[in-house]
């Protein structure tokens, strides 16, 4: 007797749908198909919205009340829910559009109507419960991979707590701080193994700021370096609105 397949379904609202292409790109993407049962995943044509989910896959920021009320139909729906990706877990790129008045939305990117609707776009634990968050732009593989296998076992594996820090090959010797340069990598959550730094790209906070994150203390040693506050804010609410 074969094993129990889980119910899935991959949804996305406001998104590059990066995240779910990460899942479609996975080197062993057919054994991780084998493991579910994928109901919903438009991405492949998969669309069954009538039956109840073991774990649905939420990518992409609330921007309209229309996603608030279809958010809600799939938690309900869902015995399960993982914020997939930046955008799902504290709103991504798209939250950039909380700083830019209607006015010059309505006049380069949306129209009348859709203004009408929408409302300030956050991540999905903003209207609902939240069981597990998958941070980064996009997601790491392995995570993905981890978190299903561990999900099919019964299990759900531990977010990572620290920050990138602990992760970065440049830690303790050629650190972008002591270069007088922006990384964010002291307020981001690690999880990442600091990919960008080892490709020596300074951390841009798309996991989100860890919780202990300091980000006061961060825009002061910015700004003692003779930086704009208005340019440090920009880059560090560039995946998420952050209250200093």
């Amino acid at each position: 007797m074969g094993v129990k397949k889980i119910k899935t379904g991959f949804f996305s609202f406001s998104c590059c749908e990066g995240c779910q292409f990460t899942v479609l790109f996975l080197d062993n993407f057919m054994k991780m198909v084998d493991k579910m049962d994928i109901q919903y995943f438009h991405l492949l044509k998969e669309k069954n919205k009538n039956t109840r989910f073991d774990v649905a896959f939420v990518e992409g920021a609330v921007t309209s009340k229309v996603q608030i009320k279809k958010l809600k139909i799939i938690r309900a729906k869902s015995k399960f829910v993982v914020a997939l990706g930046a955008c799902a877990c504290h709103g991504g790129i798209p939250s950039m559009r909380n700083f830019i008045e209607n006015k010059k939305l309505e006049k380069y990117v949306y129209n009348q109507k859709t203004l009408k609707d929408a409302v300030k776009a956050t991540g999905i634990g903003e209207y609902v419960e939240v069981d597990y968050y998958m941070y980064g732009c996009p997601i790491i593989k392995k995570e993905f991979v981890d978190f299903v296998n561990n999900f099919i076992k019964g299990k759900v594996i531990k977010e990572l707590e620290g920050p990138v820090c602990d992760e970065c090959p440049r830690r303790g010797k050629n650190c972008y701080l002591i270069e007088k340069k922006i990384c964010l990598g002291a307020v981001s959550r690690r999880g990442c193994d600091a990919l960008c730094l080892r490709e020596n790209v300074p951390c841009v906070l798309c996991r989100g700021p860890c919780p202990e994150a300091n980000l006061s203390s961060e825009i002061n040693l910015f700004k003692s370096w003779g930086l704009d506050k208005k340019d440090i804010l920009n880059k560090i609410s560039k995946f998420k609105n952050v209250d200093t």
